[in-house]
């Protein structure tokens, strides 16, 4: 791939956005360095301004060196560099997808702070592949084997990968044309990571036709299968669905009738709205959960409690998940709401209604909601004393606002 075809893919990508600025992460390997330099020239061109970040995780040693190669190739480019650091690891869970989950979130409130609505990522086509072989490995479904995406939204941000329709070695061919050096991050020798071993395995694989270009093929062609299954099941959420107080209620009967992939994909999507999560439940949880409402069972999943009711389901928050959540009055609530009310808020805060709540006051059951519904939603205290429940109580000065209304629920099972 030449170097007029490299900048082609990121006019592509980059056309769509009228932006100001533009945010580009770069670590220092072969992929961040050509993308930083090929984002640079765009943004010349484009009158656009530009600015790099790099994540040190603190995690091995010779990361500083790393660092300066990127501080200096930024400084030839004149794009200003910024270094963050992510001091969060405590030993615990996956140390990839923790590190993954860190420099979103790093480098998203870098973007905020500057104004940055768009952060390109140096993702390539071998990067593609390896994921796809991975998610195979796991007995993964159409979306774990659906490709990435070239645009997605996390944190507030929207995430370009305009690479990923070029190989990993025609990026360094492209590096080595303009004589452009790079640093190799020791860990893609680290046979104990699964991606590493996975690259090398797609060198055996090659010569059987399984390369990156192929692999590539079959996750835009799972896409293009996962965004025809979201369709349909946003058509289902409109007919089965309907969202009362956070909560989200299907009609068994409509549901039972659905195909039982879209009824898969219907709970899981009315999970996430719930809970706002990025990632979805796991599939073993999901089938437990629709095991129980088989057998109409109430279950817990990721933070969500599922109830069967008098011929229908009820998708709510989970009250042991929001039982420790205390906020301000000025800030968003679990995430998703948002409350106004009398200026005279000293000492007040927001936690969920709780058992306490609801034994204070029998105007939830007009709400024809379940209990378990009811106990999580947010009320206002002042130490231990209930002020205000507005979502039960109309008669009260205080106001809840919901952030994802029922528009959001079904925008989001289209946009993924």
């Amino acid at each position: 791939m030449s170097k007029t075809q490299l900048a082609e893919l990121i006019a592509r990508q980059m056309s769509s956005h009228d932006l100001k600025g533009i945010g580009v992460a770069v670590s220092g390997g072969g992929d961040s360095i050509a993308l930083l330099v090929l984002m640079a020239r765009y943004a010349k061109q484009a009158g656009t301004a530009l600015h790099a970040i790099s994540v040190d995780h603190g995690l091995r040693d010779g990361t500083d060196a790393e660092l300066r190669v990127v501080s200096a190739q930024c400084a030839k480019l004149d794009v200003p560099h910024t270094v963050v650091h992510w001091t969060g690891w405590d030993g615990a869970g996956n140390l990839q997808s923790n590190a993954r989950d860190a420099r979103y979130d790093l480098i998203a409130k870098w973007a905020k702070t500057r104004d940055i609505d768009v952060v390109a990522l140096g993702h390539n086509a071998d990067d593609q592949a390896e994921t796809l072989l991975m998610r195979m490995a796991r007995g993964a479904g159409i979306d774990g084997l659906a490709a990435m995406a070239f645009e997605s939204q996390r944190h507030g941000v929207t995430w370009l990968r305009p690479l990923l329709g070029a190989a990993r070695e025609h990026l360094r061919d492209f590096l080595r044309q303009e004589n452009v050096t790079w640093a190799e991050d020791p860990s893609n020798e680290n046979r104990d990571f699964e991606r590493i071993r996975m690259r090398d395995a797609l060198k055996v694989l090659a010569p059987l036709g399984l390369n990156a270009q192929t692999l590539a093929v079959v996750a835009g062609n799972m896409s293009d299968a996962r965004a025809a299954l979201e369709w349909h099941t946003s058509l289902a959420a409109r007919d089965a669905c309907e969202m009362t107080l956070g909560t989200v209620r299907i009609d068994l009967e409509r549901y039972n009738a659905l195909p039982v992939e879209i009824a898969r994909r219907l709970l899981v999507r009315a999970i996430m709205w719930v809970n706002g999560a990025t990632y979805s439940p796991r599939r073993g949880g999901v089938s437990q959960v629709q095991n129980s409402m088989k057998n109409g069972v109430s279950s817990t999943v990721d933070g969500c409690q599922v109830v069967y009711k008098q011929g229908r389901i009820y998708v709510c928050r989970e009250l042991n998940a929001v039982r420790g959540i205390s906020c301000a009055i000025d800030e968003l609530w679990d995430g998703r709401w948002r409350f106004t009310g009398p200026a005279d808020r000293d000492g007040l805060s927001f936690r969920p209604l709780g058992e306490v709540g609801v034994r204070s006051n029998d105007a939830w059951r007009d709400l024809g909601l379940p209990r378990e519904a009811i106990l999580s939603l947010p009320a206002v205290w002042c130490g231990d004393a209930l002020i205000a429940s507005p979502l039960t109580d109309q008669g009260t000065e205080w106001v809840a606002t919901l952030e994802r209304d029922a528009d959001t629920f079904i925008a989001t099972l289209l946009s993924h």
